[in-house]
């Protein structure tokens, strides 16, 4: 640009008072060294949950199943490519992005879900998942090294949508060790939250929206759970997209309904926080929630429509910070489906939708900490 031509626009400016816009300080911005490269040529497909551990190490669950076959020729007989191969299902990374552990493949275990959708790391160190497919009725229980402890419920045929002794394509757990309890988001088809011993399995206790028994009669069809729900109907749950607990009191994801209802353990309903509401038809807004470290009237919410990661005071709704960009690059989002966090305030979102990635965002100095 020519000298004059400068000094012109820098009279333009303060002839009109007018000043360069300054962009606000974004809430998160992305890690992009996290993770590291995957070993042994692995590929993610969806990732559909991802939980944090005692030790700050993420664990992700993905979907093998979603990887295109043409992208993982190099596991043909003989190998079509130099690159890829479908990496396991359950893969444990340290805080610096290094694959740890990893176990379970579909092919490997014939009980195994038909569509990973949910993993909780308890304080005991067991690894828990659930599978939201169209015969998905079960809950599972690992050692960190993949070995099978517990079993609840089964897959198959679906049951009754208040039969105790079978999900219904759940989505999301949490584990209250002190309870000995496990928490369940059963989810797209029963639209309960159910509640099991978390040593034995036993069922404990079950229910829906503002606390109410559980209607045997209200399920969609399981074929096609992300378009089986009839959009907004606020006196009934809808999915039952997340379960989360902050302090002694238990938050689940009413995900079409753009909201997330607040309970004891017990099941006593307390209250209600609304997100973007208005959401089209059966997609919502709600999909998952997290705790924020150290601030225990904090909520971390994930709209998975709109791309957005915000942070809500846990009594009044009011947005306290907020996170949106759309889109498939580094620091966007396409179809973020969970949400965790570590103990430094940094979040892991894993993407579904033909994302196939999990990223990490740190908070803006303050934030959180």
């Amino acid at each position: 640009m020519r000298p004059f031509r400068i000094l012109g626009l820098l009279a333009a400016t303060l002839a009109t008072g007018s000043a360069p816009t300054v962009r606000p300080t974004p809430a998160f911005h992305v890690d992009t060294s996290w993770p590291g490269p995957l070993p042994d040529k692995w590929l993610l497909g969806d990732v559909g949950g991802a939980s944090v551990d005692s030790d700050d190490h993420i664990w992700v669950l993905h979907r093998p199943r979603t990887i295109r076959p043409v992208d993982v020729l190099a596991g043909a007989s003989p190998p079509g490519a130099k690159c890829c191969v479908a990496a396991p299902s359950v893969i444990e990374f340290d805080t610096s992005g290094r694959v740890l552990r990893s176990w379970t493949t579909p092919q490997q275990s014939p009980d195994w879900f038909e569509s990973e959708h949910g993993i909780f790391v308890d304080g005991d160190r067991n690894v828990w998942i659930v599978g939201a497919g169209a015969h998905d009725g079960q809950l599972l229980k690992f050692t960190m090294d993949g070995k099978l402890l517990l079993r609840i419920g089964r897959k198959g045929s679906l049951a009754a949508a208040n039969d105790p002794t079978m999900l219904g394509l759940p989505t999301d757990i949490y584990v209250d060790t002190r309870r000995r309890e496990v928490f369940v988001s059963d989810g797209y088809r029963n639209h309960r939250l159910i509640v099991f011993d978390a040593d034995s399995g036993a069922f404990r206790r079950q229910w829906t929206a503002f606390g109410k028994p559980v209607d045997p009669a209200y399920f969609s069809n399981p074929g096609t759970p992300e378009m089986s729900q009839q959009g907004h109907i606020p006196d009934k749950f809808t999915t039952v997209h997340c379960v989360t607990m902050i302090g002694a009191e238990l938050y689940v994801c009413d995900r079409a309904n753009d909201r997330i209802q607040v309970f004891t353990p017990e099941g006593k309903y307390l209250r209600q926080i609304s997100f973007n509401e208005g959401v089209a038809g059966q997609i919502g807004s709600a999909w998952d929630a997290a705790p924020v470290p150290g601030h225990p009237d904090r909520i971390l919410i994930l709209d998975g429509t709109n791309s957005e990661i915000a942070i809500l005071d846990t009594h009044s709704g009011k947005v306290i910070a907020s996170y949106l960009s759309k889109g498939r690059y580094a620091g966007q989002m396409n179809w973020p489906h969970h949400i965790t966090v570590d103990r430094e305030g940094r979040l892991y979102v894993a993407e579904v939708g033909g994302a196939a990635r999990i990223q990490r965002f740190v908070p803006a100095p303050g934030l959180i900490h």
